[in-house]
Formats: C-alpha cells, sequence, structure tokens
C-alpha cells in the first residue's frame, strides 16, 4: 500500500488535543493500515507549553496564526475552544484554502452559515462538535443520505444525563449530584453552560442544519435547562411509566420543523429511557431506513479525539486520491417535495402532552379548583397522582398528565393555577416526549 502522509498543525493542548496526540502515538499503524494515510503532526500552538505533553518532535509556538502561514502544516486541528481566537483560526485557514477539523460547537452554531458556505462545505470538518466519539455527523451526512429525514431526538449532553441518572438512582438532591459531578470532572466549575441547556442547543444547531433545515440558527431553537427538576418529580414520572430526560428534539410536522432543547418525560420502555450516566445517544427517524440509534461516550478527550482524527482520516484520504478537495455546489436537498424551505415553527406553536406537579394547601376540594382552571382551556387530564398527605404536611403535591396542548395555551394555563390562592409553591411543568 502506498501511504500518503498528512502533516498536522494542532491548535491548544487541552484534553482533547492531548488525546489526539496520544491516539496517533499509539494507534498511527493501524490508521495507515486502515487509510493509508500516515499521520504526523508538525506543529503545535497553544498560549503557554504544558512540557509534561510528548509533541512527538512537532514544532512548538504560542501563535496560533503559525498553523495558518507555516507551508508544512496540511490539516489544522482547531481544539482551543471559545468563539474569538478560534473563529479568527478558522477563518484565516479557510481563506488560506487549508483544511480544518473542529470540535468547536459553539463557533458552528453561531457562526456556521458563513464558514460552511462556498468552499467551507469540504474544507471543514466538525464531527468531534456533536456527541463526542458517536458518528452522527457521518451517519446523517453519509449513511442517511438517500432519506428525508421525519424526527431527531438527542441525549446530547452527558451532564445533565448523568445528574438525572444519580438522582434517580440514589434520590440525592440536585445541587449534592451537581458537585459530585464537579468533582469527577463531568460538570464544569461553571456549569450553566451544560445544566442551562446551552450545550445541548449547540449541537442541535448542528443536527438541526444538516439534517432539516441546512442553515443555522440557534435563535431558532427553544431552550430549557434541567435546574427545576427534583427527585419527587423523578419518582413521580417513574410512578406514571416514564423517566425524565434532558432531550434535543427536531421534527418534520405539516406546520413545519420544530427545533427544542429541554426536559422530557420518556417512556421506560424507549430505548432513549435506558442511555445512562455520560453516554449520549441520537434516534433518528427517516422515509427509508426507519429507526436508527447511535449511542455512545459523548465527551471525554479519549473519544472526541476519535471522532477529530476520524475527520483527519477522512480528509487525508481524500487528499490522497490526488484531486485535492473540491468544492460543493450550493445544496437543495432540505426542501421540501414542493421546493419549499423549511419553516421553523415558533414554540408558542408546539403542541405536547405535560407533566404538572402542583403543590397545594391540603384541604378539600382543591383537585376540583385544579381541573376548573385547567377546563377553562379546554386541557384534559389523561392521568393523575394524589398522595394522601400525613398528619404533619401542609403541603401535598397534585401530579398530572395533560392532553397534547400548545405552548401558548399550556403557558396561560400555568399562569392561572399559580393564581390559585390553593397553590403553596411554584409548579413544575415537563413536556412528554412525542412518540419515540
Amino acid at each position: 500500500m502506498t501511504l500518503t502522509e498528512i502533516r498536522l498543525g494542532i491548535a491548544g493542548l487541552g484534553t482533547v488535543a492531548q488525546g489526539v496526540l496520544e491516539l496517533i502515538r499509539r494507534n498511527h499503524v493501524l490508521m495507515q493500515q486502515r487509510s493509508g494515510v500516515s499521520l504526523r503532526v508538525v506543529r503545535v500552538a497553544s498560549r503557554r507549553a504544558k512540557p509534561e505533553v510528548d509533541l512527538q518532535g512537532a514544532q512548538f509556538s504560542t501563535e496560533i496564526k503559525d498553523l495558518v502561514t507555516d507551508p508544512d502544516v496540511d490539516i489544522i486541528l482547531e481544539l482551543i475552544g471559545g468563539d474569538t481566537v478560534a473563529l479568527k483560526l478558522i477563518r484565516g485557514a479557510l481563506a488560506a484554502k487549508k483544511p480544518v477539523v473542529t470540535a468547536n460547537k459553539a463557533v458552528l452554531a453561531a457562526h456556521g452559515n458563513e464558514l460552511m458556505s462556498g468552499r467551507g462545505q469540504q474544507l471543514l470538518r466538525f464531527e468531534a462538535a456533536v456527541a463526542g466519539a458517536i458518528p452522527i455527523i457521518q451517519g446523517m451526512s453519509g449513511g442517511l443520505a438517500a432519506n428525508r429525514l421525519a424526527s431527531l431526538f438527542g441525549i446530547i449532553n452527558g451532564t445533565c444525563n448523568y445528574i438525572f441518572g444519580e438522582m434517580e438512582a440514589n434520590g440525592t438532591a440536585f445541587d449534592e449530584v451537581l458537585a459530585e459531578a464537579q468533582r469527577l470532572g463531568y460538570a464544569e466549575a461553571e456549569p450553566s453552560f451544560d445544566i442551562d441547556g446551552i450545550d445541548a442547543a449547540h449541537k442541535l444547531t448542528i443536527l438541526l442544519a444538516l439534517g432539516f433545515t441546512g442553515t443555522f440558527d440557534l435563535s431558532s431553537v427553544f431552550i430549557e435547562g434541567i435546574r427545576h427538576v427534583t427527585v419527587a418529580d423523578i419518582r413521580f414520572a417513574a410512578e406514571l411509566g416514564y423517566k425524565i430526560k434532558h432531550l434535543g428534539i427536531i421534527q418534520n410536522t405539516e406546520a413545519g420543523v420544530e427545533a427544542r432543547v429541554h426536559c422530557a418525560l420518556v417512556p421506560l420502555n424507549a430505548l432513549l429511557a435506558n442511555v445512562n450516566g455520560v453516554m449520549n445517544a441520537v434516534q433518528i427517524n427517516s422515509d427509508g431506513a426507519g429507526e436508527t440509534l447511535f449511542s455512545g461516550p459523548g465527551a471525554g478527550g479519549a473519544a472526541t479525539a476519535s471522532a477529530v482524527l476520524s475527520d483527519v482520516l477522512a480528509l487525508g484520504k481524500q487528499m490522497s486520491a490526488g484531486n485535492g478537495i473540491g468544492v460543493m455546489p450550493e445544496s437543495d436537498s432540505n426542501k421540501d417535495q414542493s421546493g419549499r424551505q423549511p419553516v421553523l415553527v415558533s414554540m408558542d406553536d408546539v403542541a405536547s402532552a405535560n407533566y404538572l406537579r402542583i403543590p397545594t394547601i391540603d384541604q378539600p376540594g382543591v383537585f376540583a379548583k385544579v381541573t376548573q382552571a385547567l377546563s377553562e382551556f379546554a386541557i384534559s387530564i389523561d392521568a393523575a397522582i394524589q398522595h394522601e398527605a400525613s398528619s404533619d404536611q401542609a403541603v401535598v403535591d397534585i401530579v398530572l398528565l395533560t392532553n397534547d396542548v400548545a405552548e401558548g395555551t399550556m403557558n396561560a394555563a400555568l399562569e392561572r393555577l399559580q393564581s390559585l390562592d390553593i397553590v403553596a409553591a411554584d409548579i413544575v411543568r415537563l413536556r412528554v416526549a412525542p412518540t419515540l
């Protein structure tokens, strides 16, 4: 086999970059055998050196721009994160016609339309930006390329999934589990990016563009986090036959495309209900392939490095073919059968069933008052739980599952319920996942 050498320049020396260096050191022969591509790291650029990291003979620089100007660098790996220096590097590399592999979901969600226009469609790869080691980008753009996608449901943030799993298994309160996740390195010291749904929304924006709309538009994604969920909610959900998961959801409907990130009740027998710990999973329903599930480690240095190098090897094989890297024409593949561009549905118009936990004063007639308030908005109840209060309990939870209700209507009904004098604390509302 004739080997083609691809010379790499790496931006950053964090966990993912170190994972890339280690995988190349450990598996370089295996990668050569499988791809016909030999990888050599020739330059590493980082704000500061890390003497304990083996750079495998690569030249070190503190100037990120050196990766673009160095003629010996064939492919740049952007692994520094953030949306300032990283964006400047990617722009510079694409302008210089150098391929870039990135794990930067925030840059893609905010600037994907610019970066993926023209030459960027072939020069920029980002498998590692969504769901770690899971080949979801390749799956959507390759394996499912012949299909129109009907829906996508994803557990795409391992931190949230870990927190819910621990709350369920041990009955530990949210704040305590979060602190443990931070100690174990599953959550950042400042965790809002994960637990407020922003990380998942960035990833869903990428999946939305690739499989449904062709446009990167973070503003079109409804975002809600997990702070409001308690152990009581997890137990009530189980009693009703559900688990609570933090999901990214995309659906093609008659009204248009829905895109949302929020907690959802998932039936206990659903595939996604059994994805635990820091694992990620994406379930896609399409017209040809039907239901497909992609699952695996969603984060971590080794898992993300695996996805980075899959992109590098794919680019290397393309370059070794002797044809260089061409530019694809603009695609109309996301238009519907009538030739129209997809319409994004406002969250107010999205209909879903709802879980409501309503803390009420323990007195006769409270259930009737709650149902009367809901009936004013034509909301019916599909299931209910009202446990008998103990002798020392002044507040009792009424738990309801509603029928499908438009978001705007449900919000108005919640405002009405919250105003009742029998409601003793904030109502918790969670949506029920659409049929998986």
